[in-house]
């Protein structure tokens, strides 16, 4: 037989899916009319459809053999085709690709739990560099303060697990047979490769993702509960879950500031001083605080590249005419009193 007209190995399960007629598969290949009814033909011939339970090479043989021998003279012409045999051979082809799958996959009746020594990894309060952390599929997570991440030492045959709690920038290795899973005390992010923002601190009740390529999942965790919700966020796309309500919502732009505190790119668009002293504290690591609450409803607009905090203090306070005071890491703004 030959086997030169088959189909490429990483088109065979798209190949496959379309015979079955599984939506949204239409980019096959470029076959003309003729060759489309030949190949679909064969195999509808063979008699099995391609699943890792009922995928068998030598039945679909068997299969192809007795359709031609009982079929009437013209469907037997059909079948006997130039292009016949091509098809015959991819058809096997993908069978096999089924069957050898299922071999992979097939769990057996018993299974024995063998634990998995875990791993993690801390930053401190006021990192002075960035923790940076290779998982066992090559990827990088890189950790804000007060971050930690449980990993294992090597991950399971059916996905890549890990728990976060803090804000961490990951970088995933793809892998489309490995889904990328970070959980959260409330929530969960899957992934199959690509670089995305995680913040999930416990006491902000808030959990964020911002993707900036490939595409994640951000599901709720409810402990089993079947109401559990779920949004797709693609690439240059900003979701959150608020914990205490279970609202989830996402925006077609990526938060202003999301990654500030990884390049100390800052900028504010007529942002209000509250929200502007929020960034500052998860970037730089400090706590500020106001002597009255009128002084964060004021809007502030302004953008800052690779500059010490203290200079973004000044130039904040000389804007709005207001006093600082520093205690330690704690930063008071107040009114000047006339």
């Amino acid at each position: 037989m030959d086997f030169k007209n088959t189909i490429p190995p990483a088109e065979e399960i798209k190949w496959t899916a379309f015979l079955n007629g599984e939506p949204d598969i239409s980019d096959v290949a470029d076959l003309d009319a003729d060759e489309m009814e030949d190949l679909t033909s064969v195999w509808e011939a063979s008699g099995t459809k391609f699943s890792y339970s009922s995928a068998n090479p030598d039945q679909a043989w068997l299969n192809l053999q007795n359709e031609m021998a009982k079929s009437d003279k013209d469907h037997r012409n059909k079948l006997l085709r130039f292009h016949f045999l091509k098809y015959a051979a991819m058809i096997v082809i993908m069978m096999g690709v089924g069957f050898a799958t299922y071999k992979v996959i097939q769990a057996p009746e018993k299974q024995v739990e063998i634990p998995i020594k875990m791993a993690f990894a801390e930053t401190e309060a006021h990192p002075v560099n960035f923790t940076v952390v290779t998982l066992p599929d090559g990827s990088t997570v890189k950790l804000n303060a007060n971050t930690r991440i449980d990993y294992p030492e090597k991950f399971s045959e059916a996905t890549r697990k890990v728990k976060l709690s803090g804000e961490a920038f990951f970088q995933v290795t793809r892998d489309t047979l490995h889904p990328f899973i970070i959980e959260t005390e409330n929530a969960s992010v899957e992934v199959l490769g690509t670089s995305f923002n995680v913040s999930a601190y416990p006491v902000s009740g808030l959990v964020e993702v911002n993707v900036k390529t490939g595409k994640v999942k951000l599901t709720q965790r409810t402990d089993g509960k079947s109401d559990q919700k779920t949004t797709i966020l693609p690439a240059g796309e900003h979701g959150w879950l608020k914990v205490n309500s279970g609202e989830m919502g996402h925006s077609e732009v990526l938060a202003l500031n999301y990654s500030a505190w990884l390049t100390k790119e800052i900028s504010f668009q007529r942002t209000p001083l509250a929200e502007a002293f929020s960034v500052l504290e998860n970037t730089y690591h400090v706590t500020i605080k106001m002597d009255n609450a009128e002084i964060g409803k004021i809007l502030y607009t302004a953008n800052f590249a690779n500059l010490k905090l203290d200079y973004i203090i000044e130039v904040i306070a000389r804007t709005h005419n207001l006093k600082v005071k520093r205690a330690g890491d704690e930063i008071i703004f107040a009114r000047i009193r006339n």
